[in-house]
């Protein structure tokens, strides 16, 4: 009778537990690879640590507006870049939910992504990449 218990809690408990681990070690391996991926953009361009080039990217207003949220901006915010913050908060017009460039990302830097990047980064919670920051 024990043998059933124990096999129907690790069926109901082990199984989603395992699946939701390998999961997360498989967003973390996304996140890290995508991170990467734009260091090493930023980089070909603009010589530097990674803040260094990705600043830079984001800077440059010959870069689009898209490319500069999706690739600056979203890596800055995973690498928790101090460095960044006074730059990032120069771009930010105080709209946290981003209703500004609403269907305007071509015409301007997303708010939204500029508020999750300056919250992430003070707050120096969750998810770390500051090992790529090289």
């Amino acid at each position: 009778m024990k043998k059933i218990r124990i096999g129907k809690i690790f069926l109901i408990v082990g199984i989603p537990l395992t699946v939701l681990l390998a999961c997360s070690f498989a967003v973390n391996g996304w996140i890290r690879h995508d991170v990467k991926k734009n260091i090493i953009i930023a980089q070909q361009k603009y010589p530097g640590t990674a803040e260094e080039s990705l600043i830079s990217f984001l800077r440059d207003e010959s870069n689009s507006f898209h490319d500069r949220t999706h690739i600056a901006i979203w890596s800055l915010r995973m690498l928790k870049s101090g460095k960044a913050l006074p730059v990032l908060k120069g771009y930010y017009k105080d709209d946290p939910k981003g209703l500004a460039c609403h269907d305007k990302h071509d015409q301007m830097l997303c708010q939204y992504g500029l508020h999750k990047a300056i919250v992430q980064i003070e707050s120096r919670g969750q998810y770390s990449t500051s090992d790529l920051n090289k």
